[in-house]
């Protein structure tokens, strides 16, 4: 199975939940493509709180509504900053990401998520 792109950010939270809103409706090629370009630009939620949407929009267009995402982004880098209790407080942050937060962050382990990727991932973890 292809590996998760979020394995490869374990260390920075804010940027797995940047690639969880990349995610929608998209493939793992298409944002892995990007992902480079895009942390040059966006390299801390306080860089990216000061961004304009049309600033961000350029590198990720390929990813498919990317005029959404660039907002989401960036209105999901100023909630950060400000604090949150719950990832899902987060602009953009759906049950995806929600999902993806739980594992990758908070290491959880023991649940079915609603996404395939997701599940496929557990249930290689969980037979280990």
């Amino acid at each position: 199975m292809e590996r998760l792109i979020q394995e490869d950010y374990l260390d920075s939270p804010w940027k797995m939940t940047v690639i969880c809103i990349l995610l929608n409706q998209t493939t793992n090629q298409q944002v892995r493509k990007i992902l480079d370009s895009l942390f040059d630009l966006i390299q801390s939620p306080e860089k990216c709180s000061g961004l304009n949407p049309d600033q961000i929009y350029p590198v990720i267009k390929g990813t498919g509504f990317g005029n959404v995402k660039s907002r989401r982004i960036i209105s999901m880098s100023q909630k950060w900053i400000d604090g949150f209790k719950d990832v899902q407080e987060l602009p953009g942050v759906g049950k995806y990401a929600k999902e993806s937060w739980e594992i990758f962050v908070n290491g959880k382990t023991n649940f079915t998520p609603s996404d395939k990727k997701l599940r496929m991932y557990l249930e290689g973890l969980n037979s280990l």
